[in-house]
């Protein structure tokens, strides 16, 4: 994960900035999940994988301020951002972590994450969804923000070339452009189907994707409660 954690240093300033230059859908892709967030009305705690600059967590702050958030990310540059975001806030902490093959710690009612997994092999994203089920408190809810592959191969390239052709006409300049092209080289996209599977052989149940536009994807599942 190291060349993904100098791309995502690189970009760090700037990341935010991009993002609805980069994500067509860019509002309906943070908020979808929302409703089934507000949902577990018990929540209290909240981790968010691949946290970033702490853009998803933002959005779910706003919905609900009471929550107590850990953002964890490998990128340290990127958990600076998102610490001055969240400045003289007394619910947020910040976790250097490489989910890739560090343990989680602690339980959670709530674990989130935006465009992060994409950047595991596919049986690296089985073991992830593991370590996130038990990582959940029982009746919580995981969320997952990402890209997938295409169902099919035609599918597949459509997908890619709307994507290169949104960053092409974004209004980005030629060095965020190149750079946007650079990282995609990086990630790993599975089917949605299979992460559907997967959540469900590790034991989640009420699986299922709640939005879906082109290959931008919010899909997740909940631990049954005791």
């Amino acid at each position: 994960m190291n060349t993904v954690k100098q791309q995502f240093d690189h970009i760090s300033k700037k990341y935010d900035a991009q993002r609805e230059q980069l994500i067509p859908c860019f509002r309906d892709f943070y908020t979808a999940g929302l409703p089934v967030i507000k949902s577990i009305i018990n929540a209290k705690t909240v981790l968010d994988l691949g946290a970033g600059t702490g853009l998803f967590s933002w959005f779910v702050y706003e919905q609900n301020p009471a929550l107590q958030f850990t953002l964890a990310d490998l990128s340290v540059d990127m958990l600076d951002v998102a610490r001055r975001r969240f400045n003289g806030l007394n619910n947020f902490s910040f976790m250097e972590f490489d989910f890739s093959g560090d343990d989680l710690s602690g339980k959670f009612d709530i674990i989130i994450s935006a465009l992060a997994i994409h950047h595991l092999e596919d049986n690296e994203k089985e073991n992830l969804y593991h370590k996130v089920y038990h990582a959940l408190n029982p009746g919580g809810l995981f969320i997952n923000a990402d890209q997938v592959s295409g169902r099919t191969p035609l599918f597949d390239s459509f997908y890619k070339n709307q994507w290169n052709d949104t960053v092409l006409n974004s209004g980005l300049d030629d060095d965020a452009i190149n750079r946007a092209f650079e990282r995609i080289k990086l990630d790993k996209f599975a089917l949605l189907e299979t992460q559907l599977q997967m959540l469900e052989k590790t034991g989640f149940t009420e699986v299922d994707c709640i939005y879906k536009n082109l290959n931008f994807v919010v899909f997740g599942g909940v631990k049954p409660a005791l």
